[in-house]
């Protein structure tokens, strides 16, 4: 007898775009599937992707606070929230099985990056025109040993010797 696992669900008062993509298919594309505020099931055996527009930290904390016991969550997009920042990220630690984050054009500096060290499982991160951020923030991600990929485009405060100091094998750094 196979186990059958629960739909999984979570309210959010948040205009947020749900994606999946079975477990374990990493090469194939996310497909939308359903959209909020409201309630939201998600039906198991997927990973989870969230696309979240327009919001600050407080309503960042209310959405960590909302998903952060939803199984398979594993991509998190906050890109172009301009108003979320580094205490934003601060929430981002209930997080911590999170594999993909984008922080694009969000408004966070050297101080929030180190809140990033707890997502212990992040292996791709977009940092792009994050135009506070400078060398001094990016030694914090040096710490991120699976990170696999970074982005750091549009990052004028970051320089070539920088970027070198957190070069390593199997990281690749889009700047």
């Amino acid at each position: 007898m196979t186990e059958t696992l629960p739909i999984a669900t979570f309210e959010t008062d948040l205009p947020v775009t749900v994606y999946l993509r079975p477990i374990g298919a990493a090469a194939q594309e996310w497909v939308e599937f359903d959209q909020g505020p409201g309630r939201l099931s998600i039906p198991p055996q997927n990973e989870i992707y969230l696309r979240v527009k327009n919001i600050d930290d407080d309503e960042l904390y209310r959405l960590v606070k909302s998903v952060s016991s939803l199984p398979g969550l594993t991509y998190l997009n906050l890109s172009e929230n301009r108003k979320v920042t580094d205490g934003g990220l601060a929430r981002l630690v209930a997080l911590p099985w999170l594999t993909r984050l984008n922080l694009s054009s969000c408004n966070i500096t050297n101080h929030g990056l180190p809140h990033l060290t707890a997502l212990k499982k992040l292996e791709h991160l977009d940092l792009s025109y994050c135009n506070r951020i400078s060398d001094e923030g990016l030694r914090a991600l040096k710490s991120l040993r699976r990170l696999t990929f970074l982005d750091l485009q549009g990052c004028v405060k970051t320089s070539h010797a920088g970027i070198r100091k957190i070069e390593r094998r199997g990281l690749t750094i889009h700047s």
